[in-house]
């Protein structure tokens, strides 16, 4: 496990942000409608001229993890307690024989925070932010996307401060401790376009009395499991309302954009979970299908949270798995009024990927892998499998495309198939023209899943070589330190811990099964959230401290979500 303490998050109804051991903020992240999220930070602004820099955007990105924070101060010197409560974070400081009780909240337009000591003492407000759009750093940067001016004033007005800054907004902040002791304080923040609006939010959130809302059925039975409650918890807190849609962010820190891949592994697993988030997840299916833009037919790489995209780059699997979601949504909750909303989507995707198809062969190309690399070859195995499971389920739902699926199914053993030091195997990728590459990453998912969705049967000799190369040190970039990993970050990835914990069901064998469990345990942060990749010798971070993928992929395990 990790030794230097991540900051605890909290987010509600499209507010995000996290605080440091103190209580104070790193980051506080609201929705805006032309730049997608927003930030007051305590982190500098990355500079566009570093954005094709991995080893500059790497830095920073580990140093958002270490940020002092902003906010109130006061004389603590020790933290006794720290906690994520789902609905909000609890800490506990002490310092100078005084005790402080910290609890932060998000709402659906503020956040509060609410200080109470034992004896009065001195409450400051204070430290370095800037209102800025989210840094959106990548370590494959898909075209950058300028950073709006971060020039960032602050002013007192009747009470209230108003941090500024013309290019973004107003962050309105309320309760500003006076200098006289006292037993509690309480901060709201709140954004809006105008100084008017963020002043009337903070107003009107100041009159309210707090009251708890009670726990949701859904929180109320999450089991002890840490990194599950993680699972089911931060995607939830990934969910931005967009009119009537909701993005779903691959996390809230690094990288507040959305990957229709991630998104698919968090709603599945809150549609596994609990009845009350069905209705999430089918906002987030009209986010995708109604107000994230597509060129040319296509979703794009990745989103900013309006519905903008990112980056263009088209990817296979990310014009599926939104159709998977759609079908596996429709046929286990039986919503067919959205799916007859939806259909007419579907079906031009569907004829988007057909006028894409190889000319003689069912086939079809990716301009990157699942990890947003290059890849060296056109067509690429795990898309093509996940193509065949989403057909299967579109099928059901009257969609017809058996023929297709019994095509891509004999495709694959004709043209992935080759030789590989004397074995029989599934290549990662291929030309169609008996050029291979043998690969396999711990962003393929759905070539472990291939048995459990009925591709293949567990025992296939095809199947069961291609996994015994991929958790081999025969597998080239993508095994390190006896675990799997992938270029895009050369190292254990818990991505893989988890693929090989799917593998362990499937082989029934136990010990696999401990072994891979043992290092998601060693992964895992205090908080039970699971890093991209990790250290095997000592557990430290190696890359993305925040990411929801992660932990929803491991609930989506414990919760038997994948099936065929």
């Amino acid at each position: 496990m990790a030794t230097i303490p991540k900051p605890f998050d909290f987010g509600e109804l499209g507010i995000t942000g996290s605080v440091d051991s103190f209580g104070r903020f790193i980051a506080i992240n609201f929705y805006h409608p032309v730049h997608g999220l927003v930030t007051l930070t305590s982190a500098d602004p990355f500079p566009d001229s570093e954005r094709y820099n991995p080893a500059v955007v790497r830095a920073y990105r580990a140093s958002l993890a270490r940020l002092t924070g902003f906010g109130i101060h006061v004389d603590a010197s020790s933290v006794n307690h720290a906690a994520d409560r789902g609905d909000h974070i609890h800490q506990q400081v002490t310092g100078s024989g005084v005790s402080w009780d910290v609890m932060t909240f998000a709402h659906e337009d503020h956040v509060t925070q609410w200080w109470q000591s034992d004896q009065p003492s001195k409450f400051t407000f204070g430290g370095k932010y800037t209102l800025m759009r989210c840094a959106y750093t990548q370590l494959t940067e898909g075209g950058v996307l300028p950073m709006p001016p971060t020039d960032t004033t602050t002013i007192a007005f009747d009470g209230v401060l108003l941090i500024e800054n013309p290019a973004i907004g107003v962050v309105a902040v309320g309760g500003i401790p006076d200098a006289e002791p006292s037993r509690s304080a309480k901060l709201i923040f709140a954004f809006a376009l105008t100084r008017k609006e963020a002043l009337q939010k903070v107003r009107q959130a100041s009159l309210s009395a707090w009251r708890p809302s009670g726990v949701s059925a859904w929180r109320a039975a999450l089991p002890d499991d840490p990194l599950f409650r993680r699972g089911i918890e931060y995607s939830i807190r990934m969910g931005i309302p967009v009119d009537d849609g909701l993005c779903l962010l691959t996390d809230h820190m690094l990288l507040p954009l959305s990957w229709n891949r991630d998104a698919y592994y968090l709603a599945r697993a809150l549609l596994s979970w609990h009845v009350e988030l069905h209705d999430f997840v089918r906002r987030h299916l009209i986010w995708m299908f109604e107000l994230a833009d597509r060129v040319d037919g296509a979703w794009g790489r990745c989103y900013l949270a309006n519905g903008r995209v990112k980056d263009a780059a088209f990817q296979l699997d990310q014009q599926l798995f939104p159709l998977l979601e759609l079908a596996e949504y429709v046929l286990e909750t039986g919503d067919h009024a959205t799916w007859e909303r939806l259909k007419p989507h579907a079906l031009a995707v569907l004829s988007m990927l057909e006028r894409r198809r190889a000319a003689s062969v069912p086939l079809y190309p990716t301009d990157e892998t699942p990890g947003d690399d290059p890849i060296a070859q056109p067509y690429h195995l795990s898309s093509h499998i996940l193509f065949w499971v989403t057909l299967n389920k579109l099928n059901r739902l009257g969609v017809a495309q058996e023929s297709l699926a019994q095509a891509i199914r004999d495709a694959v053993p004709r043209y992935f198939t080759a030789d590989h030091d004397g074995k029989l195997l599934y290549a990662y990728a291929t030309d169609g023209h008996g050029g291979f590459h043998f690969y396999h990453d711990a962003n393929d998912f759905p070539t472990v899943l291939a048995p459990v969705w009925g591709f293949c049967d567990s025992s296939d000799p095809l199947w069961r070589a291609t996994i015994e190369f991929a958790f081999s040190d025969a597998n080239q970039d993508g095994f390190y330190n006896g675990r799997l990993g992938s270029v895009h970050t050369r190292a254990p990835w818990a991505l893989g811990d988890i693929q090989e914990l799917i593998l362990a069901r499937l082989l029934n064998d136990p010990a696999r099964a401990a072994k891979a469990r043992s290092h998601l345990a060693f992964a895992a942060q205090q908080d039970g959230s699971l890093p991209e990749a990790y250290d095997a010798v000592n557990g430290e971070v190696v890359s993305r401290t925040w990411f929801a993928w992660t932990n929803a992929a491991y609930a989506c395990v414990e919760l038997r979500a994948f099936r065929a």
